[in-house]
């Protein structure tokens, strides 16, 4: 068993983390499942060697007809032509494919039980449903990823669509990770631009981390978070070589993206990657999908969300909150206007949705005075730990340089949409936020307003 020490951060590759178990500060013991990691150039050709190394003969192959095209037909060719059996199956939509019962079905209907491994070519989509379908089956996959889109490729959670509810549910981690980087740097720039901002949002989500910790006294780890803030470093350094799809700069998004799904492996939840700036884009697919239509890429919309929440922190962090005036409007919450919003917003969803909150009593009156009551005791320390993100104007610089959205425009997103978002998007997560920071403060609904008048029309 090894020590994870802050001075291995910057010295360790992602497979000096793989097939062992660390001790750490934190007083957890931390472990990934993941067994290989190869992130280069031809990294498709060393298939054969893997399947080889992890004993596994026969392979359901999974990919949608993109993906087919971008790499599974040549995943397919190596496989067999190394005298693997193989079978696939390939899924046909006309519009995105989406992780929901109907998909998941049409898996079981098509799947090959002689199978010993799940080899799904795509990315974010199918590499959820996959983890989903190996936890529940019992049965080991492997994820060929066909862009650096995401950070879910290394994580233990699975992002499925069920009953019109964005849901978390397990998932196995992939025994292996092939990302071929001359398959990566060719698939969609706005594919490209979306793994990039989902790496930007880490900014967000690792201070929402924090925060939880400071309000909820929540588990955290500060190797963790720092393995993800070196991985952001390095994606920082090469983000300009994107848009020409230069190898380095395509392999260190991709290991990033990996390090950041081994953090959460190591914690167990999505925590190290997943913050406020995430739980609005969820907010923006689900309104989306209930109204048939198709949503920015999820990562386009977090790095553009990660503007937004930062806007949000340098407001709160310039705040002086009074007490009295606080437990005031924390006395006049509306429950039944908060209930017929939520069914007016969230549709079908919105059972799940008042189920939540309850459950969790996020919106009880006495563990909003308490945890109000903490915020202004250490006032200084939330204002000095809301400053440490980039200003929102720098995050909007590093993303109009890679030709990334930066207004709701570019991004198509309308403002009642996101405005919606800013108000009700902590309601899709029980974890602590900035949003319900500002909440807390009663400060949301005037941050949204002010935010609609002036910071959106930029």
């Amino acid at each position: 068993m090894m020590q994870l020490i802050k001075e291995n951060i910057s010295k360790f590759k992602i497979q000096d983390y793989l097939g062992k178990n660390f001790t750490c500060d934190c007083g957890r013991e931390h472990t990934v499942e993941i067994e290989n990691v190869i992130i280069e150039n031809g990294a498709i050709n060393k298939m054969p060697e893997v399947l080889k190394l992890l004993h596994y003969n026969k392979v359901f192959l999974v990919a949608d007809t993109n993906t087919y095209k971008a790499a599974g037909e040549q995943v397919e060719n190596v496989i067999i032509g190394n005298g693997f059996e193989l079978k696939k199956h390939v899924y046909k939509r006309d519009d995105d494919l989406v992780p929901d019962e109907v998909t998941i079905g049409e898996f079981i209907i098509n799947y090959y039980n002689d199978a010993d491994v799940i080899v799904a070519v795509g990315s974010g989509v199918l590499n959820d449903l996959c983890k989903f379908m190996s936890y529940k089956l019992n049965t080991p996959y492997i994820i060929v990823a066909t862009a650096p889109s995401m950070d879910g490729y290394a994580s233990i959670g699975s992002a499925l669509s069920i009953e019109n509810l964005k849901t978390t549910v397990s998932g196995e981690v992939p025994k292996a990770i092939i990302g071929d980087v001359d398959v990566l740097k060719d698939a969609p720039l706005d594919m490209i631009r979306a793994g990039f901002g989902d790496m930007v949002g880490k900014y967000s989500a690792i201070n929402d981390w924090k925060l939880g910790k400071m309000v909820n006294d929540e588990y955290y780890c500060d190797y963790v978070s720092g393995m993800v803030m070196h991985s952001l470093k390095k994606c920082m350094e090469t983000a300009e070589g994107l848009e020409n799809r230069e190898n380095e700069a395509i392999r260190n998004l991709m290991e990033g993206l990996v390090l950041t799904g081994i953090a959460m492996s190591f914690t167990g939840n999505s925590r190290p990657a997943s913050g406020s700036e995430h739980h609005l884009s969820h907010f923006v697919e689900m309104m989306y999908l209930f109204d048939k239509k198709q949503a920015p890429p999820h990562g386009v919309k977090v790095g553009f969300n990660t503007i937004v929440m930062n806007y949000i922190r340098q407001r709160l962090s310039e705040s002086n909150p009074d007490i009295n005036e606080v437990l005031k409007k924390a006395s006049s919450f509306n429950k039944d206007k908060w209930t017929d919003d939520v069914k007016r917003l969230f549709r079908q969803a919105a059972p799940g949705v008042i189920h939540l909150n309850e459950n969790e009593g996020i919106n009880s009156y006495d563990k909003r005075v308490e945890r109000v009551k903490r915020i202004i005791d250490n006032w200084e320390e939330f204002a000095s730990l809301l400053k440490e993100v980039p200003h929102h104007e720098e995050i909007r610089e590093i993303l109009k340089r890679i030709g990334a959205p930066i207004s709701l425009k570019e991004l198509n997103v309308d403002k009642e949409t996101i405005i919606n978002g800013l108000v009700y998007a902590k309601e899709v997560r029980k974890r602590y936020t900035v949003l319900q920071l500002a909440w807390d403060l009663g400060l949301l609904d005037d941050i949204a307003t002010e935010m609609e008048s002036s910071f959106f029309n930029e």
